[in-house]
C-alpha cells in the first residue's frame, strides 16, 4: 500500500518508509546500523539494553539508530517480551543494494 506521495509502503501490519537505493546505501554505509542488524540476525530477538551492551553504544545513539531501522521496516519490536527482531525479508531486500 502506498500513500499519495509514494514515500511509504506496507510490510505486514506496518506502514514503513520505502527502501530506496539512496536510503539503502545510507544504511549499508552506517557501521552502527549494520552492526545492529548483524547482531539481531545472529542472535535473534534482543532487548534494547542487550543491543546497547552487545555493541557498546550509548542510549541516545542506540535510540536514534533503532528508530531509523524501525522506520524503514528493517526491524520490529514485540510487545511481550519487548524485544527487537530483524525483519528477514526486508533485510534480504536491503542486501540486494550492496555494491558488488
Amino acid at each position: 500500500m502506498k500513500n499519495n506521495q509514494g514515500k511509504h509502503e506496507q510490510t505486514g501490519d506496518n506502514i514503513v518508509e520505502k527502501l530506496t537505493k539512496d536510503r539503502a546505501e545510507e544504511i549499508l554505509n552506517d557501521e552502527v546500523k549494520m552492526s545492529i542488524l548483524r547482531t539481531l540476525k545472529k542472535n535473534g530477538p534482543l532487548s534494547f539494553g542487550d543491543i546497547l551492551r552487545e555493541l557498546g553504544i550509548s542510549q541516545p545513539a542506540g535510540t536514534n539508530h533503532i528508530f531509523e531501522l524501525k522506520l524503514l521496516g528493517l526491524i520490529d519490536k514485540s510487545s511481550d517480551p519487548p524485544n527487537y527482531n530483524i525483519e528477514t525479508e526486508r533485510y534480504a531486500h536491503l542486501m540486494t543494494f550492496r555494491k558488488k
